[in-house]
């Protein structure tokens, strides 16, 4: 029900009643439950429904409106509270005698950010005034009183007719339409609706059909006049995608028809494509139309940052209070010994009423403890943050021309605090571009060819697939079948094999119900050699890809009109054959019903119901099998469904059952009904649907790839090693989801995997959910570091997700999937996703993010802490309801891991230096009144402290808050290197209750020493050039200088990355100071304002005190600062500044680059986990064959160079293979060289260590995974190196020497552990071997999967050596 608000008219003044009802927002009409008018009724549609001028300018200019811009923008601004809380302090400042700080030094920065927001804010609302005038006065043609009229946007009225061309006015929409005709054949209407939901691609809309049986004429677009009627249709509503209305012509049943959403052209889309012309009736106008009532701000997300920032904003306001009320009671207790004291006057004062009235003046005088510029400077920074997102090229995707985008700037820290992911699959991960691959006809399945996730699940098995498809097969608009048995297209000539098959009648069937049963539109076009050719468009790329390979099969669906579909079958000799299949019904497909039908009559006269759907609903709705044919076809056709799960392809059943005349007609007024209902229409259809969808005969099954995008495995890999959980929520089967979970890096072999089996009841998913739990519980107490899965269905969630589900599934659900690293929930609906999202957001209090492409994404994306929308091929409506929107999943990765970490680690350091600096600032204040009888007086000029803010501390921050980047990008965007990172966020490390009050701590310490080392050093010191007494001034000065140097080097301090910009704002800042302290102290003889320091600058600045006090000052409460920071680097140092250190080193040369492995080696102590790698299940199965080095001389070749190879000192590069033969005489004393490489596949390169009785000799992988081989020491006699030989030591480095033949204090590279052993390298004589000189590198593995490595190096004459070593373990 939706509650209609009439007001009709312009803006007038008035009193009574009628001023009564416009501040009331107009009078409230009955309640429309739905709406029914009359067809071209003008003078009575006119008095019941609102006009259709839109208005979307918030304020009026008329002073008497409750809408004038004056107050109604006050009243929103002061919806703030802390411009509420300013405006307390001002007021209390305008008392006589209360304010220590001036009268105005509040009101007047407060009146100017009132007035300039007012100032921005009604140009703003002016401009949109301007846009509503321009749009109403537009001109519109509309059929009235027997004549074609032109007329303004602002006069129509619901129920006329009107003429839309792309000539007038680019052919917009003025409101909401029924269309009834086009200029186009067959009714079709192509329109633009790009300002509705932002797609840019054309829709297609259908003129509304009569039933052919109406007594009264259809619409006529010669005689617009003579059409006549009753719509009945549901009220104004926001659904921008369901319209449900009755068009009643006559009396009779058959005179009624139903409208639907495919005959709706809604206000803010216009006419694309090739039409040139329509004409449509209008029905809903106004402010009632979709789009306006879409006009409203979306549900506003607060991030959890925030949300703590409020919460230590009440704790500082009560420690505000708190000293307020100490100085109030030190001020009475002052007050009572003031009559000791004849000369103050204080006879009369009540102590009592003193310190109640002190209250007051300690609020104004502590009042900015709760900082003003706190939500100023975050706004600024978060704005530009959102801005560099979306120039971020890295997260442009340039084939669809999309670049990242913001949509709220307020969410960006909570990017770099994400614990959980959930995403679809289907666009998200997938590229919803879908080729036809295989399908099936009764027991016979059809199609060769595999899948990327197909050999990845192969792989698993320890099974090689390849692709047999020829060659010159090519995938041709969503078709890349190929079997000899059923086509053969590799030729210009296309033969159709499957006719000569022994089923040829089964499969010619089968086709042509793939071209029949869809809702697929045909367009004129041309194919790729630009000749004249059909083209589809549909609502999914499903159906069009189906149709499609129908089509490329030999049946071709040619066109559709309102009761008939024709195709084109191929014949075997070359020859076509045109069909016409009479069209009844269609049942449309939704997410809910997961299928649809079509109810035709075959050429024959056969009455059929033909289907296609998931196979979980195909199946239940399958007659009862006959005979044992029919039970072993249904059983081969369900290994066959799975057989195409596993290779990740999208599947469905189609399926077909003959209908009796009587059953139809006797349905038939029934699905009418439910049709024409308004209100509930898709419920009653899919309850009438049921009643004839039963008794299906299975035919056969369809498959299609939609393959991943490119990176997905890469980045859940580097998300997960980040530390998120990733969930993926799909409606695929559980055997394809589980192979996507392999192929996407989702899944891995060494992963404990937990399966619900479905169909459980409810008692048994609760057992289960309690065995998972404990089972999961025991194995993280066992082993931490080791990655737990779970796979559950949809049937299964209801029990855990539902309203009725028991509290015990929910919390026992989440205490076993908080365990699990990856969840993948199947045969799931939108509403389902929404409610995991839900469940997992508010049982966990963790960060929550959504991704996702489409419509039934939207739900989940809204659900979330963070909503990510792709602009995919399902359209932007997932885009549009996100928070932030990307053109590809691989984005992700930038988008939380370097955009979000950095917004989260720079928000928190505004928001920290925020409050320090004032609570710095303001206590002082506090410190001088326990020396001044608690009177409240100020120890600074009021201009001074209302410039502290805004002048000398703002910018500094800002620019951290901007451009502050504590490592470099690539650091934590690669395997190699260290994601781990992101933990900083994830687990909020850097912002808590305990951290906020170390800074508020740290901002106490730093205020008593700004305030009593200044008073200690000048109490009694005197002016140099008069000899007088320093007075409190100059003592307020000169404390001022060192809070304004303090605060501004305590933020450098804080900076990471200093840059040319972070340079000039924090020395003008301070320079600012200098600045103000000057002119401001010479205002006094002009202006006459700021008497308490006239010219303090000429005196102070020209003292050595000043500059020795301040500077003393500084130093003092940094030092603090700069030992803790010395002492956590240096003893307490995590893995950030390890990676900072090192960063150093590569900046000045020292090291030339390092990674995972090198930190793992080094320091494993600051690697917050270890890395989980997948076990490799092949068996017996060789890599490389051995080249025997007494046949052959050993090859050598230089693998490829990557960021492993290049860690620390192991740098290694130039071409090796031109001299590798050649005898080189070493000069005298110059040391041996020697280069190992591994060569082959993942495998990059070797370090050696020696202990007292073995040799350990270590390969790392290309992600920095160490590989160990261990063997018994030789004998000293076997490692003794002659002249001219190849030494197995050594530490090779950039410039090519080398520590062989001494002990050398440096480690092997890429060691996975600490040895107990410490190294130690062979003994030899120095000897030189040419730098192109290095060992090949064999590997193959023995029996029963056992791996030996063996070792051939050779030496300058090029005689080969080999070591052999024993298995390696590869677990380790």
């Amino acid at each position: 029900t939706v509650s209609v608000l009439y007001w009709r008219g312009e803006e007038v003044g008035g009193g009574g009643v009628a001023m009564t009802e416009k501040l009331l927002g107009g009078k409230k009409k009955q309640e429309e439950d739905q709406r029914t008018f009359t067809v071209q009724s003008y003078d009575e549609n006119t008095k019941k429904y609102c006009e259709n001028g839109i208005r979307t300018s918030k304020y009026s200019f008329i002073p008497l409106s409750y809408r004038f811009v004056l107050w109604k923008n006050l009243f929103e601004q002061f919806h703030r509270y802390a411009n509420c809380y300013f405006l307390l302090v001002a007021t209390l400042q305008l008392i006589p005698g209360l304010s220590p700080t001036g009268r105005f030094t509040t009101l007047i920065p407060l009146s100017n950010v009132l007035f300039i927001t007012f100032l921005k804010d009604a140009y703003e609302d002016y401009k949109r005034h301007k846009r509503d005038g321009e749009v109403n006065n537009q001109s519109v043609k509309t059929f009235r009183q027997g004549s074609w009229q032109d007329v303004k946007w602002r006069d129509l009225s619901v129920g006329e007719i009107v003429e839309i061309s792309r000539d007038v006015s680019g052919g917009e929409f003025p409101a909401d339409l029924i269309l009834l005709h086009s200029s186009e054949e067959q009714g079709l209407c192509h329109i633009e609706t790009s300002n509705l939901d932002g797609e840019t691609n054309l829709k297609l809309r259908k003129a509304h059909f009569e039933n052919p049986k109406s007594s009264v004429a259809p619409f006529n677009a010669s005689k617009p006049g003579s059409f006549v009627g009753t719509l009945q249709c549901e009220a104004p509503n926001k659904d921008l995608y369901k319209f449900e209305g009755k068009l009643i012509r006559g009396d009779r049943p058959e005179d009624t028809s139903a409208v639907n959403f495919d005959s709706i052209l809604l206000r803010g889309a216009k006419l694309g494509g090739s039409t040139k012309k329509i004409m449509g009736m209008v029905v809903y106008t106004g402010r009632q139309s979709k789009l306006m009532m879409n006009q409203q701000d979306s549900r506003h997300k607060v991030s959890n940052l925030e949300a703590t920032t409020n919460s230590q904003i009440i704790f500082i306001l009560g420690m505000q209070l708190t000293l307020c009320s100490i100085c109030a009671v030190g001020l009475g207790i002052s007050t009572s010994s003031f009559t000791d004291h004849w000369y103050l006057s204080a006879e009369d004062l009540n102590p009592v009423t003193t310190a109640l009235t002190g209250v007051g003046t300690f609020i104004i005088l502590f009042n900015n403890l709760i900082p003003i510029s706190l939500y100023v400077s975050m706004e600024t920074v978060k704005i530009i943050q959102a801005q560099l997102m979306g120039t971020d090229l890295t997260m442009y995707h340039e084939e669809s021309d999309t670049p990242c985008e913001a949509r709220t700037s307020s969410l960006n820290e909570e990017l770099g605090q994400v614990q959980y992911i959930f995403s679809d699959k289907t666009g998200t991960l997938t590229c919803n571009i879908m080729d036809f691959l295989k399908f099936s006809v009764g027991s016979q399945s059809y199609g060769t060819g595999t899948t990327e996730i197909g050999r990845a699940a192969a792989m698993r098995e320890g099974r090689v697939l390849h692709d047999d498809r020829p060659k010159s097969v090519k995938p041709i608009k969503g078709f890349y079948f190929y079997d000899e048995k059923i086509s053969d297209v590799t030729g210009e000539q296309r033969k159709w094999n499957w006719m000569s098959q022994p089923n040829t009648a089964e499969i010619a069937h089968f086709l042509k119900v793939l071209a029949v049963c869809h809702t697929v539109v045909t367009e004129e076009g041309t194919d790729e050699s630009g000749k004249p050719s059909l083209e589809y468009t549909a609502a999914s790329p499903d159906e069009a890809c189906l149709v499609a390979g129908a089509r490329f099969l030999g049946v071709q669906f040619a066109a559709r009109d309102a009761t008939d579909v024709t195709i084109s079958v191929n014949q075997l000799d070359g020859s076509k054959v045109d069909e016409k299949w009479k069209l009844y019904e269609v049942l449309e497909f939704n997410s809910d019903r997961k299928r649809m039908s079509v109810i035709v009559r075959d050429p024959k006269g056969v009455l059929m119901l033909l289907c296609k759907g998931a196979d979980s609903v195909i199946f239940e709705r399958l007659i009862k099998p006959k005979d044992e044919h029919e039970v072993q076809m249904r059983k081969t056709t369900t290994a066959t469904l799975e057989r195409f799960a596993e290779e990740g392809l999208r599947t469905l059943c189609i399926a077909q059952v003959l209908l009796k005349e009587d059953v139809y007609a006797d349905w038939s007024p029934k699905y009418k009904a439910a049709q024409e209902a308004i209100g509930g229409r898709e419920q009653k259809l899919t309850e009438v649907g049921e009643m004839i969808e039963k008794d299906l005969v299975l035919i056969g099954t369809t498959a299609i790839e939609d393959k991943l995008q490119e990176g997905v495995p890469a980045t859940i890999e580097l998300l997960r090693t980040a530390g998120l959980n990733v969930w993926v929520l799909t409606g695929d089967k559980q055997e394809t989801a589980i192979n996507i979970g392999f192929a996407c890096s989702l899944l891995h072999n060494a992963m404990k995997l937990f399966k619900f089996e479905e169909g459980s009841s409810r008692e048994k998913v609760t057992s289960d959910l309690s065995k998972f739990k404990d089972e999961a519980m025991n194995i993280a107490k066992a082993d931490p570091e080791k990655d737990q899965g779970v796979v559950i269905q949809g049937a299964t969630l209801v029990d855990i997700t539902a309203d009725e589900a028991p509290q015990v599934n929910k919390d026992n659900f989440l205490d076993f999937t908080k365990h699990c690293k990856a969840v993948i929930c199947c045969r799931v609906t939108p509403g389902q996703k929404a409610e995991v999202v839900r469940i997992v957001k508010e049982g966990l209090g963790k960060v929550t993010l959504s991704i996702g492409d489409g419509a039934n994404d939207v739900a989940m994306i809204t659900e979330a802490h963070v909503g990510i929308g792709i602009s995919g091929l399902e359209g932007l409506q997932a885009a549009r309801a996100s928070d932030y929107s990307i053109g590809q999943f691989r984005f992700l990765r930038q988008l939380l891991l370097v955009h979000g970490r950095w917004s989260y680690k720079r928000v928190v350091k505004v928001i920290l230096y925020s409050f320090y600096k004032n609570i710095l600032l303001y206590l002082t204040q506090f410190w001088f009144c326990l020396f001044n009888s608690f009177t409240g007086q100020s120890l600074y000029d009021r201009w001074a402290l209302a410039s502290f803010n805004v002048l000398f501390t703002a910018l500094p921050i800002v620019a951290v808050g901007v451009l502050d980047r504590d490592v470099d990008p690539k650091r934590i965007m690669s395997l190699e290197q260290f994601p781990e990172l992101y933990d900083e966020g994830r687990l909020s490390k850097l912002f808590g209750t305990k951290v906020f009050w170390g800074f508020t701590f740290t901002a106490v310490l730093q205020s008593m020493m700004c305030f009593f080392l200044p008073m200690v050093v000048l109490t009694e010191s005197v002016d140099s050039s008069d000899g007088r007494a320093l007075g409190m001034h100059w003592m307020g000065g000169t404390a001022y200088t060192a809070v304004v140097w303090v605060v501004n080097l305590k933020c450098a301090l804080e900076t990471r990355s200093f840059t040319i910009a972070n340079h000039v704002v924090t020395w003008g800042s301070v320079g600012m100071w200098y600045v103000f302290l000057v002119v401001y102290g010479n205002l006094w003889s002009t202006l006459r304002i700021g008497q308490d320091w006239y010219g303090l600058a000429s005196m102070i600045l020209l003292d050595p005190q000043h500059w020795l006090t301040w500077i003393l000052v500084v130093v003092i409460a940094l030092f603090r600062d700069v030992v803790w920071k010395f002492y956590s680097r240096t003893f307490r140092s995590n893995l950030l500044h390890k990676v900072q250190d090192w960063e150093a080193l590569e900046r000045n040369g020292i090291l030339s680059d390092f990674n995972y492995a090198l930190m793992q080696r080094e320091h494993p102590e600051v690697l917050p986990r270890s890395r989980i790698k997948e076990k490799p299940t092949m068996k017996a199965v060789a890599v490389e064959e051995v080249v025997s080095p007494a046949v052959a001389p050993i090859t050598v070749s230089n693998p490829p160079m990557n960021e492993a190879q290049g860690s620390g000192a192991h740098n290694v590069q130039g071409a090796h293979n031109e001299m590798s033969q050649q005898h080189l005489q070493p000069p005298p004393n110059q040391p041996h060289v020697a280069h190992h490489h591994y060569p082959y596949r993942r495998h990059t390169g070797f370090a050696f260590s020696q202990g007292p009785n073995q040799v350990e000799i270590m390969a790392s992988k290309i992600d920095g995974t160490p590989v160990w081989a261990t063997s018994a020491r030789p004998s000293r006699r076997a490692l003794k190196v002659r002249p001219g030989e190849v030494s197995i030591g050594g530490l090779v480095d950039s410039s090519g020497g080398s520590s062989s033949g001494r002990k050398t204090s440096h480690k092997p590279l890429y060691s996975a552990e600490k040895s107990s052993r410490s190294p130690s390298y062979i003994s030899a004589q120095p000897h030189y071997v040419h730098p192109s000189m290095q060992s090949s590198v064999h590997h193959t593995l023995g029996p029963a999967g056992s791996p030996q490595m063996v070792v051939h190096s050779s030496n300058p004459a090029g005689q080969p050596a080999n070591h052999n070593h024993n298995p390696l373990d590869y677990e380790r």
